[in-house]
């Protein structure tokens, strides 16, 4: 038997708990349509059919790429400035809030 009352809650999510369904669509798709991509690239050179998927696999996974890589940034640059986490409710100057990053 474990004694929980004397540990500290976990503060913070993990990565995968941070996850949204949409997102997680959207990496296995990536996954998904560079395969595709591949497969039917090489079919394609091989046999000089099936050229018309190849190009449409390749558009699929160039625009899932662009929105995966967008999101992961957006994570790392919403990771990187813990002001935005907080919220407040008194209103904040904004020549105060500048004034107070410079001086960090």
């Amino acid at each position: 038997m474990t004694d929980t009352s004397t540990r500290s809650a976990r503060d913070t999510a993990t990565p995968w708990e941070r996850h949204s369904s949409l997102q997680t669509f959207a990496e296995l798709l990536l996954g998904l349509s560079f395969t595709a991509a591949v497969a039917f690239g090489g079919y394609a050179a091989v046999t000089g059919r099936m050229t018309v998927l190849s190009q449409g696999a390749g558009i699929v996974f160039l625009v899932t790429l662009t929105c995966v890589l967008v999101s992961w940034f957006r994570a790392v640059e919403h990771d990187g400035h813990p002001s935005t986490t907080t919220t407040t409710t008194a209103a904040v100057d904004p020549i105060a809030a500048v004034d107070a990053e410079y001086r960090r």
